[in-house]
């Protein structure tokens, strides 16, 4: 994760070089480049449990799921995040992972692709699990979490520059959790499926 923070960081100084080129000017609050971020509140690690508001908003409660936060719809990089997992859905879906991806109500451009995507009202999700923003406050923080079927954090991955590999990244975390016990209603209704009806005796003519 630090590593993904310096490659971030490096890209983060081209960018700005690039922007002060064009004449745009960074807020005063960019007092030094790469500094730490403060958050009153503290991020979410591997092996802590997701809010169970956030899971629930995001449908995964008691689901092993990937819950990737973007931009916008249409921006290049988001809808190249968006379009590798559409392209890795079969593989999250053979290990029973639900993908689903949040953007704020801004962000929303009316994506009709076939992964779930929802909308966080005022950026609450990202404010309960602290995801910082990048570029000094310009970008919101793109983050993929992986949870199992208890909520529990398996992986988190933080890359704003580099939309594929949170596919890689959630598709590596996905393999690496356990099958899960059997739904028994499921079990029970394939069961019902597969029994056949009793063969009546033929009724006499006479």
């Amino acid at each position: 994760r630090e590593a993904g923070r310096d490659s971030n960081t490096a890209n983060m100084l081209a960018l700005i070089s690039s922007t002060a080129s064009l004449g745009f000017t960074l807020p005063s609050s960019a007092a030094a480049v790469g500094g730490a971020r403060c958050s009153a509140v503290e991020m979410i690690s591997v092996g802590e449990k997701l809010p169970k508001s956030v899971l629930s908003k995001a449908g995964l409660s008691g689901k092993k799921g990937a819950l990737f936060f973007y931009g916008a719809d249409d921006a290049p990089s988001c809808s190249k995040e968006l379009s590798e997992f559409e392209g890795s859905l079969a593989d999250f879906d053979a290990r029973g992972v639900s993908v689903v991806g949040v953007r704020n109500g801004a962000g929303a451009k009316g994506y009709d692709g076939p992964i779930r995507v929802i909308v966080d009202d005022g950026d609450e999700m990202r404010e309960e699990l602290a995801i910082e923003k990048d570029l000094f406050g310009l970008l919101g923080g793109r983050e993929t979490y992986v949870v199992d079927q208890s909520g529990t954090v398996v992986s988190v991955h933080n890359n704003q520059f580099d939309p594929k590999s949170h596919v890689t990244t959630a598709l590596a975390a996905a393999e690496s959790l356990p099958a899960g016990a059997p739904n028994p209603f499921e079990a029970f209704a394939e069961a019902l499926s597969s029994l056949k009806p009793p063969e009546l005796p033929a009724l006499g003519g006479n």
